[in-house]
Formats: C-alpha cells, sequence, structure tokens
C-alpha cells in the first residue's frame, strides 16, 4: 500500500511539473515579442529540449530560428538548425532537415556568402520536392531567384521563376506569388524585354488586392505601378512613363507613408527630365530625392542621388558640382559596396578629371569592371553548377536507393521464408504447449470447484447441526429448566440454564453467515456494530471502495469468520481498545490486515488456540495464507490473503 501511494505521489509531481514546464512554454511562445522576443523563444526552445517533447521542440526551434534571422543572429541560426538537425535524426522528420538547410542558407546570407546561400536553398527546396510541399518549395525557388537577379544571372533567375510559379500558382499562395511574378518582371527588364516585364507585374498587380494586410498591400501596389512605368520608359514612352509616376507622387502622404516608394516615383520622374533634356527639372527632383535619403541615413541610396545629380551638373556643364558629387558618391558607394554606382563614379570622374588624375579614375574602372564581370561570370557558372551536381547527386541516390531496395526485397523474401518455417515450428510448439497448459489450467479448475463444494458442503451441515442444537436441544433443555424450578430445584435449574446458553453460544458460532438477503458490506457493518464500545474501538477502511459481490461466498464467509475470531480475541484475550480493520483487493488476491494495541503475545511460544487453528484451517482450503506477527506490551497484526483466481465471480461455479 505504501509503494502504491509513494508511486502515486512520484506520479503526480512528475505530472504537475511536466504540465507546468508546458505551461511555461506556452507562455513563452505568446509572449515573445519586442526586445524580449528572441530571448523568450530560446527558452521555449530549452524547456521542450528538457521535456523531451519532440513535436514542441521542432515548433519553438522553427520559430527561434526565424526570430534569429530577422535579428541578424548567427549563432541563435545555427542553434535552431542543429536542434532541428537532431531532431530530424531521432525522428526522421523530413521536414525538419528542409528547415535545417532553410537556417544554413539564411546563416551565409547575413554573412553575404550567397553561393553557399544559394546551395543550403536548393537542397532545402529539394527535400520539399521529395516531401511534395508545394509551399515551400515555392519559398525557396523565391528565394534563389531574388539571389540570381542580385548577382545579374537573369536568365537562371526566369528559369527558377517559372519554375516557382508551377508550384505556387495553384495554391494561391499571393503573398508568394506577387513576389515572384515581380522578380520575374525584375529579371525580363533587365534582359530588355519590357513588354514582357510588364505582363507579370500586372499579374502581380491583379492579385495584390488579396493582400490582407493594408501597408504591405499599398506598398505592393506602389512598387508595381514604379515596375511598370519603368517599363515604358525603356520601351520610350515617356509619357505613358510620366504619367504613371505623377500617378503615384499623388498618393496620399506618400513621403510621410512610403518615404522610399516616394523617392522612387521623383528619381525616375527625374531621369525622364533627364532624358528629355530638362537639366533644370531633373536636378532639382535629384535634390530633393538626395535630401529624402539623407533623412533615412541610407547611404546606399544617396550614392545613387550623387552619380544622378553628377551626370546631370555634368550635362549642364557645371564640372565643379558634378565633380563633387561624384567624389560623394563614390565614396558612399564603396562604403557600402555598391559596385554599380563605383563603376559609375569612376567612369564620371575619368570624364571630369585630365592627365593623370583622369588615367587613375579609368584604370580603376576597367580593373573594377573587369573583376565584376568575371564574379558575375563565376557565380552563373556556380549557380548552374550548384543546380546540376545537386540535381545529378539526388538521381544518384534514387539509383542507388532502387538498387538497395531490390537487394533489401531480396533479403526480406529469404527472411521471410525462414521466418515462415520457424512461424510453423512456433505454432506447432504454441498448440502443445496450449494443451498441456489447458490441461492443467482444467484440473486445477475442477480440484478448485471441488474444494469449494466441499467446503460448501460442511458449512450446510454446520448449519443443520448448529439449527438442531438451537431447536432441539435447547429447546428439551428449556422445559427441562422450567420442570426443575417448579420442583424449587433452583440450583439445578440454574446450572441447567448455563448449560443451554453454553448450547445456545455454540450454535450461534456454529451457523454461518448468509448473504443472500443481507450484503457483505452490512454484514461486515452489523458485525462492527455488535462489538463497538466507547473503550473498545473498531475501524474499517477499504470496504466501501471494492465490489464484493463479485466474490464467492466462501472467500467473503472466510473474512467474516476471520474477523469475528479476531475481534473476539482483541476483547477477550489480548484486551485491546483499538481495532484497525483494512480491505485491499490488489491484482489477484483478496488482503485482510487486522491491526490491535493489546498486550500482544511471544509468537514463537505461544501454540495458536482452536479458533486460530480452525481458521487456518478454512483459509488453507481456499490456498491462502495467515501470517500472525505479535509483540509483548505493543499488540498483534494478523494478515490474511487469498487469491482470487478465475473462479471468484458466483456465475464462474455454476
Amino acid at each position: 500500500m505504501k509503494k502504491i501511494l509513494v508511486f502515486f505521489l512520484l506520479f503526480t509531481a512528475f505530472f504537475v511539473c511536466s504540465q507546468e514546464q508546458k505551461d511555461s512554454i506556452s507562455f513563452y511562445l505568446n509572449n515573445a515579442k519586442g526586445i524580449r522576443k528572441l530571448s523568450y523563444l530560446k527558452k521555449a526552445v530549452i524547456l521542450s529540449n528538457d521535456l523531451k517533447k519532440d513535436s514542441l521542440l521542432k515548433k519553438t526551434s522553427i520559430a527561434y530560428g526565424k526570430q534569429s534571422y530577422f535579428s541578424k543572429d548567427t549563432l541563435g541560426l545555427t542553434f535552431s538548425k542543429n536542434k532541428l538537425l537532431k531532431h530530424y535524426g531521432i525522428k526522421k522528420d523530413s521536414f525538419s532537415l528542409a528547415k535545417a538547410y532553410h537556417f544554413a542558407a539564411l546563416n551565409h546570407k547575413i554573412k553575404n556568402n550567397l553561393d553557399s546561400t544559394f546551395y543550403y536553398y536548393h537542397k532545402s527546396k529539394n527535400i520539399s520536392v521529395a516531401l511534395k510541399d508545394s509551399a515551400e518549395i515555392g519559398r525557396r525557388l523565391l528565394s534563389m531567384a531574388i539571389i540570381q537577379v542580385k548577382e545579374l544571372d537573369f536568365l537562371g533567375c526566369e528559369i527558377t521563376t517559372v519554375e516557382g510559379l508551377k508550384y505556387v500558382e495553384p495554391l494561391k499562395k499571393y503573398r508568394v506569388l506577387i513576389s515572384l511574378y515581380q522578380t520575374l518582371g525584375n529579371a525580363l527588364a533587365s534582359l530588355k524585354r519590357p513588354k514582357e516585364a510588364r505582363a507579370y507585374y500586372h499579374k502581380a498587380q491583379n492579385i495584390v488586392k488579396y493582400n490582407k494586410i493594408k501597408r504591405k498591400r499599398e506598398k505592393n501596389y506602389l512598387n508595381l505601378l514604379n515596375n511598370i512605368g519603368m517599363t515604358y520608359k525603356d520601351q520610350g514612352n515617356y509619357k505613358k512613363a510620366v504619367s504613371l509616376f505623377e500617378q503615384g507622387l499623388r498618393t496620399d502622404s506618400l513621403e510621410i507613408k512610403y518615404p522610399k516608394n516616394y523617392q522612387s516615383f521623383l528619381g525616375n520622374l527625374s531621369s525622364i527630365y533627364f532624358l528629355q533634356g530638362d537639366t533644370k527639372k531633373a536636378i532639382e527632383g535629384y535634390k530633393i530625392v538626395l535630401e529624402s535619403r539623407k533623412k533615412l541615413k541610407n547611404a546606399y541610396s544617396e550614392s545613387f542621388s550623387h552619380a544622378f545629380l553628377s551626370e546631370a551638373y555634368l550635362k549642364n556643364k557645371n564640372d565643379a558640382l558634378a565633380k563633387k558629387h561624384a567624389k560623394t558618391g563614390l565614396k558612399l558607394a564603396r562604403k557600402t559596396r555598391n559596385n554599380k554606382i563605383v563603376l559609375e563614379c569612376l567612369k564620371l570622374l575619368s570624364d571630369l578629371n585630365k592627365g593623370q588624375e583622369a588615367k587613375k579614375y579609368l584604370e580603376e574602372y576597367i580593373q573594377l569592371n573587369d573583376s565584376l564581370f568575371e564574379k558575375e561570370r563565376r557565380l552563373k557558372n556556380q549557380f548552374a553548377k550548384i543546380r546540376y551536381e545537386t540535381d545529378k547527386k539526388e538521381k544518384e541516390n534514387t539509383v542507388l536507393k532502387t538498387e538497395n531496395k531490390s537487394k533489401q526485397l531480396e533479403i526480406v523474401y529469404h527472411k521471410q521464408q525462414r521466418t515462415i518455417g520457424r512461424l510453423v515450428a512456433a505454432t506447432g510448439l504454441l498448440l502443445f504447449m496450449s494443451s498441456v497448459l489447458f490441461y492443467f489450467y482444467r484440473k486445477r479448475k475442477l480440484l478448485y470447484q471441488a474444494q469449494l463444494e466441499r467446503i460448501t458442503a460442511r458449512e450446510d451441515e454446520r448449519q443443520q447441526i448448529a439449527k438442531s442444537l438451537h431447536d432441539e436441544v435447547a429447546g428439551d433443555l428449556r422445559l427441562l429448566h422450567q420442570k426443575l424450578k417448579k420442583s424449587n430445584l433452583l440450583d439445578e435449574a440454574q446450572k441447567l440454564d448455563d448449560v443451554k446458553e453454553n448450547v445456545r453460544n455454540l450454535s450461534h458460532q456454529l451457523s454461518s453467515v448468509s448473504f443472500g438477503k443481507v450484503s457483505f458490506k452490512d454484514q461486515i457493518i452489523n458485525l462492527v456494530s455488535d462489538y463497538f464500545e466507547l473503550n473498545f474501538r473498531i475501524t474499517v477502511t477499504g470496504l466501501q471502495e471494492n465490489n464484493w459481490e463479485a466474490l464467492n461466498d466462501a472467500i467473503n464467509r472466510l473474512l467474516y469468520l476471520s474477523i469475528r475470531e479476531t475481534i473476539q480475541n482483541c476483547k477477550k484475550h489480548a484486551k485491546a481498545s483499538k481495532v484497525i480493520i483494512t480491505f485491499v483487493m490488489h491484482k489477484n488476491h483478496v488482503f485482510l490486515q487486522m491491526e490491535d494495541n493489546g498486550i500482544g503475545f511471544d509468537a514463537k511460544i505461544n501454540k495458536k488456540g482452536i479458533g486460530l487453528q480452525n481458521l487456518q484451517e478454512r483459509i488453507e482450503e481456499l490456498n491462502g495464507t495467515l501470517d500472525i506477527k505479535s509483540e509483548v506490551g505493543v499488540g498483534t497484526l494478523t494478515t490474511i490473503q487469498i487469491p482470487l483466481n478465475a473462479w471468484t465471480n458466483k456465475n464462474t461455479l455454476s
């Protein structure tokens, strides 16, 4: 009983602790906001790992990895990647592996290792292809295409985005779809195919309305409006381009709400003025854009403005201002690694200077231009090589998997043949063993049933003797007692009355209880009530918790008689003032434990009385055990254990 209680307490403590940890994880996930977001998400990952809940570890690791990327935390990304790789190793969850490669790509992206970024995006995409996860495939292809545009691999970008559209268009994942259309449009525009680019910009424009976030919806619309305007500018349709740029500039509070879009519209409008020969209006527009960019402290964009102003002042024959802006633009472009503007400013400075100064700028221009061309060519080849080698490796792995599968099938076939042989032998042996077990089971059941029948017969015989003693012998003694009283033989009458009482007591002791009309529980309650006194208290536990009606009457009768015998001994011999009776049903046994605070005795010296000997015989008839532990001056503990077996239910003996 104590072991069960300890186990229950430990289990409860573990359950409560586990629940508290789960609640803590939920708290960290739900409250991961603001400056605490990253630290809370990491705590959620650590708790999930400690709790060994794989689904929670996966969820928290992905959430922490995403936030680490937004915070430019490469250590956090590595931490999440490793947790996901561990989860994949345990659960073979390919989605976790795809996410681990995704986070590896983001880590390299932060470090500007674009070839490695592309490589891990591609690996992540291939796993998503195997999983048939179209949404994830589309996202990875979009990320790859954006890198290709950035590195001027426009043809590669076109191939990648078209592949991405095949996966995303049927899903109607509008956010990814808008970005794919826009990225494809950018690549086509750079390939001098403005009409095709515009078609994809219009496709994106038609689904912008499905973006549920108002700010993103408005920003998407403004970006696309600007890009469409640029396609008309590239075709030489300045009138249409100007109308679109002016339409954008008329957007309510554009400069305050979307300053970058404001700069793009005004800058592109000013560039058309420049192309049309109105350098004054162009310079005015460029200067406004520059001031706006300075307010945002966007050095990268400022370098563009300085380059455009330098070109406009050069055309306006203001070499001093042209040189000033070219130098400033060059400085900012170098600082922000804006190689396009570095080249532009070097070319302007070579035109604006003379002699060695002009030669120095021109040589640097040629050297950088060649270097960038080589880098561009190398990256294009690298992207193609990554795709080729990865796809080749995937195909080789597929062939190897097919070959391994064939070998495995052959091995499995031979194993199955051996297994069938073993199963036939095992089945034969099992049938033989089952027959033997059934024989002994049947024999044991019959023996037990015969034993119960003997007990029942003996109880019937006792009942008959008790009835005869009570009705016949006690009745005759009562008549004889009355005659002796009438004859004034009072002493003899009194002695005869004592004999009559002894006979009556003997008949009660021989008489067994019946549980047909009064239940076992009520019989025990009546028995305890009969003996209960202020100076002799009896406590019963476990009586209400168990189903006594399922037990055979022989077992119930034995328990009842055991309690009666023990209570009588406690009151008569042990001089106890308190008796504790405990019932327990556990597995296939019923336990009865009776403990008193009487004078006790030395169990090694004292022999069992007739009552206890009879009780032990009854217990042994039901294959039970009787254990009595006593200590002088402390009390006595009596424990009875009776097997329930398969025949305790009354219906089994019918």
